[in-house]
């Protein structure tokens, strides 16, 4: 991490090279000039405000490589040394991994990205278009708008559609028409996205062709292995996209004999060694195959290799045991103004991460189970540290509501039963402590906003009874080794395990349980209504009076 002259720390990276290829409209192509991947390298700073030493805490500029005018801020002497170390080995190494990164995914798909969205309808829209006043004047109009929440119209669905700024510029005794008014409305800014990715399956392979390749001592130095100029390495095999090479160290020059374990190595596709991923981080292998494993394992964490796809499962570990087609789900606003990146995940502007399974109730029901739902934005933004730094973000009492009515049109399209969720006493447990504010947002908000939606259809929560395992345990991650832990200290292991054996541990420490869970039963004229006519952006008022239908349930629901 290098220092300006003027003591400021700066860093690039192309880890968002795909954002902003989908951003820009750019195609990445093999032979496109070096400098012309600069638009695809994000230039991180140390933020005035972090407070820490060192330069430790770096953020996003808001600038690529590619952005002209933000040099002009810096001093010569901090210009002159950016540009010049942005052109060594290894500044260029991290600026060609973009052109990797996106030759890759061409032939890999990423990203399921869903239309319900499309179908959130303005509720605000619908009560002006019925208002019978078809002309009046801007005091008028702003007077009857303001009003409008007095039948369901949201006070942020007013602001965000820009009808107030509108009105606002105009003087009081001018006349507008109504159709004027309403092609004023504009939701772009705020409308969200969703989608889900992909990832590589565990049973990928590397398209390795057998190569006869030597490395000097400093060759291998510079790759970072552990070796003397005297050594000689031998590459035996190399894929070309993503770009993998496995080799063989000669100490001194000369191969192992028979006796002795051989040293086998891996180099990346940006000539780096490849560790072993466990917390030794050895650099060596006693076998090829080893070898060849690790490539494959570093390929499927950090390069998207080709293989079968599988949907992404960074968190699968914090779920009910039991259950099927586990999703991470991302509502992001992809047109806001402004920019903001959580911790969890690296798109730009995720308003919502959401976690389904599917689960099958004692009654037979089959429905969309929520995990979890979480705002990081959100989240932040009520820490008092950090406003004025991260930008207001929208949906700010909505976004509990915009991500159940986006989970409900999924489980209508898909015609589920209905949707379920873990209630707050199950993410204490899976947290294992005692959390206030999300026994609000599970024990209180969803089912207010869930009763306000189904009311229409004079549905209302009931319980389904879920077969599962007691979540009293829960597997904590440290570097690439897992450990397991629970009961408020009464159960805790040792760092030691992959995530699969945490969970079979979990499993066999863990009775199995029935749990009642909140839930709500679809009836045909909800799920047909929805799939129709959508749901409103904001609030729980629906545009179209459907008609109730009494349903069979789990247990009683009136």
């Amino acid at each position: 991490m290098p220092m300006l002259p003027s003591g400021r720390f700066v860093e690039i990276m192309s880890d968002r090279a795909r954002y902003h290829a989908t951003r820009t409209g750019m195609r990445v192509k093999p032979g496109m000039a070096h400098s012309k991947l600069y638009p695809l390298v994000d230039i991180l700073v140390e933020h005035p405000r972090a407070g820490i030493k060192n330069g430790q805490r770096l953020g996003f500029s808001g600038h690529t490589l590619d952005d002209a005018f933000w040099l002009k801020k810096w001093g010569a002497s901090d210009r002159k040394f950016f540009q010049a170390w942005i052109r060594e080995a290894q500044q260029v190494r991290v600026i060609e991994q973009a052109r990797r990164r996106l030759l890759a995914e061409d032939e890999t798909p990423r990203e399921r990205v869903f239309d319900y969205p499309e179908k959130l309808y303005s509720y605000l829209r619908h009560r002006v278009e019925i208002l019978d006043m078809p002309r009046a004047d801007a005091r008028q109009w702003r007077r009857t708008l303001r009003n409008l929440d007095k039948v369901g119209v949201q006070r942020e669905e007013l602001e965000r559609s820009g009808i107030l700024d509108f009105l606002s510029a105009l003087p009081d005794t001018q006349s507008i028409d109504k159709t004027v008014l309403i092609d004023t409305m504009d939701f772009t800014a705020i409308r969200p996205r969703l989608t889900y990715e992909f990832v590589c399956a565990k049973g990928c392979t590397l398209p390795f062709a057998e190569v006869a390749q030597k490395l000097k001592g400093y060759e291998l130095q510079l790759a970072g292995l552990p070796s003397s100029d005297e050594d000689i390495g031998v590459i035996r095999l190399r894929s070309e996209v993503p770009s993998y090479k496995i080799g063989v160290l000669w100490p001194k020059g000369r191969a192992n004999s028979k006796a002795k374990p051989s040293l086998w190595f891996v180099l990346g596709p940006y000539g780096a060694a490849i560790d072993d991923a466990t917390a030794a981080k050895r650099f060596f292998f006693d076998t090829q195959e080893q070898a060849v494993d690790a490539a494959r394992s570093n390929a499927l964490r950090n390069n998207r290799a080709r293989c079968d796809l599988v949907a992404s499962a960074n968190y699968d570990y914090m779920t009910l045991h039991g259950g099927e087609q586990y999703r991470e789900w991302l509502v992001t606003l992809p047109e806001f103004a402004q920019t903001h990146f959580t911790g969890h995940y690296m798109e730009r502007n995720v308003l919502v991460h959401i976690r389904t399974k599917i689960r099958t109730s004692k009654c037979g029901a089959r429905v969309l189970f929520i995990e979890e739902l979480q705002s990081d934005w959100h989240q932040a933004l009520a820490r008092k540290q950090s406003r004025g730094i991260i930008p207001r973000a929208p949906y700010k009492k909505e976004w509990p509501a915009l991500a159940l009515k986006l989970m409900i049109m999924h489980a209508a399209a898909e015609n589920l039963d209905g949707i379920a969720w873990a209630d707050g006493a199950v993410q204490e447990l899976r947290y294992d402590r005692s959390l206030p504010p999300l026994r609000r947002l599970y024990d209180k908000t969803m089912p207010a906003m869930i009763n306000a939606l189904a009311k229409s259809w004079s549905l209302q929560i009931g319980h389904g009874e879920f077969d599962t395992r007691s979540p009293w345990l829960h597997a904590v991650r440290r570097a690439d080794v897992w450990r397991v832990e629970g009961g408020t200290g009464k159960f805790a292991t040792r760092a030691r395990y992959t995530k699969d054996e945490a969970m079979r541990l979990i499993e066999r420490h863990s009775k199995a349980v029935t749990l009642p869970l909140p839930m709500v039963l679809f009836s045909d004229a909800m799920r047909e209504h929805i799939n129709t006519h959508g749901l409103p952006l904001f609030g729980t008022k629906t545009s179209h009076p459907p008609h109730p239908v009494p349903i069979c349930r789990d247990t009683d629901q009136s």
